[in-house]
């Protein structure tokens, strides 16, 4: 089986330290301090509820589970005089709508967790190779 690629690319947007990171026609707009636009930590947030979220309607009946609707809730915790950038924890809860018991909800949103691709990135280590510069001028 021949190794799927994903490309995403990031640009500088209209504002200084604002930038929009674009994938086939969807755009995401990025700043490190706006409330018009997502932050670094929030974007991975997002990825990862999206991920689970995609993962649950789409393995549901393969995984005999029914629910009416559903969402989630993700929170990053990051203390300002943490040594690395990055956040020091995830929580993430989700909320049925459901019949099932909650024993087979839990059992559904684990399923969701190791499923997700989001997920495996952030708890395995991933080797991330810088494959280029360019200097235009």
């Amino acid at each position: 089986m021949a190794m799927e690629t994903f490309k995403v690319q990031v640009t500088r947007a209209n504002k200084p330290d604002e930038y929009q990171a674009a994938v086939r026609d969807f755009k995401v707009k990025l700043a490190p301090d706006s409330t018009g636009t997502v932050n670094a930590h929030e974007a991975i947030l997002q990825a990862l509820g999206a991920c689970e979220a995609i993962v649950m309607a789409s393995f549901n009946k393969q995984q005999n589970f029914t629910y009416r609707s559903f969402y989630y809730t993700l929170e990053g915790l990051k203390s300002p005089a943490a040594q690395r950038p990055g956040m020091e924890r995830i929580g993430v809860a989700v909320h049925f709508d459901t019949d099932e018991s909650k024993q087979k909800c839990q059992d559904f949103m684990t399923f969701a967790e190791n499923t997700c691709p989001v997920m495996d990135n952030l708890t395995n280590t991933v080797p991330v190779k810088r494959t280029g510069v360019v200097v235009t001028a």
